[in-house]
């Protein structure tokens, strides 16, 4: 058994044109955003696509909806909205400059560190999802033992699907980099993915793995 999955990034929205941190959050797609849609879209058309899957997110669901309009080989007109594919929670930190999250999260640590990928350059993804979560008053961002447990439930919920289904999710860039954290090669620091990028997973009934990330197009295109 094998199930091909498509994660897409959602298209560029006004967040993260300004560099704000983006979980649960939401603002619109830009001009940008929608063109990278239509973009990945046509990267994915030659694909015959069993299942669309989004988060509950409208700038996931907007980019799905113009990635589909793409293709001819499929009816499917609307995605399925999952919150297993949301984005990761910042918790208090929702809405803020990258900067300031990174401040915050360096706290913890008790060195200053100016962005979030310095902190993933040094520490890793995991580390970095429980400074923030430790640093946040609410403690409600998302923690490593959260999303290690979400990023198995997603793969869980795909692995379900039938025998060779060709399947897209449009996501976000924090979870689908987790995701390739997790199920990709050990001790890889992945780049954050990005908007409208493409990372594509294998999925069987014993393993899931990354064949590709962060890329535009299929390699065979």
């Amino acid at each position: 058994m094998a199930i091909n999955v498509y994660f897409v990034r959602h298209g560029e929205t006004y967040f993260n044109r300004f560099s704000r941190l983006q979980g649960w959050a939401d603002s619109p797609l830009t001009e940008k955003g929608e063109q990278d849609a239509v973009a990945v879209g046509k990267a994915l058309s030659s694909l015959k696509v069993d299942y669309l899957f989004s988060s509950d997110m409208m700038r996931a669901i907007n980019t799905a909806k113009l990635l589909i309009a793409q293709n001819p080989h499929t009816n499917i007109k609307e995605p399925e909205q999952n919150k297993l594919f949301r984005e990761v929670f910042y918790g208090s930190f929702e809405g803020f400059a990258n900067e300031e999250g990174a401040i915050f999260a360096s706290m913890v640590v008790g060195k200053r560190i100016r962005r979030l990928s310095q902190i993933i350059d040094e520490y890793g993804m995991p580390k970095l999802h429980d400074m923030l979560h430790k640093a946040d008053p609410s403690h409600l961002a998302s923690s490593s033992e959260e999303l290690n447990d979400r990023c198995q439930r997603a793969v869980d919920f795909l692995r379900g699907l039938p025998d060779k289904s060709t399947v897209v999710v449009v996501s976000h860039g924090s979870i689908i980099r987790y995701l390739a954290n997790v199920f990709g090669e050990p001790g890889h620091n992945y780049e954050g993915p990005g908007n409208g990028a493409i990372m594509k997973m294998t999925i069987d009934q014993n393993s899931a793995h990354v064949d590709f990330y962060n890329q535009t197009k299929l390699p065979s295109a």
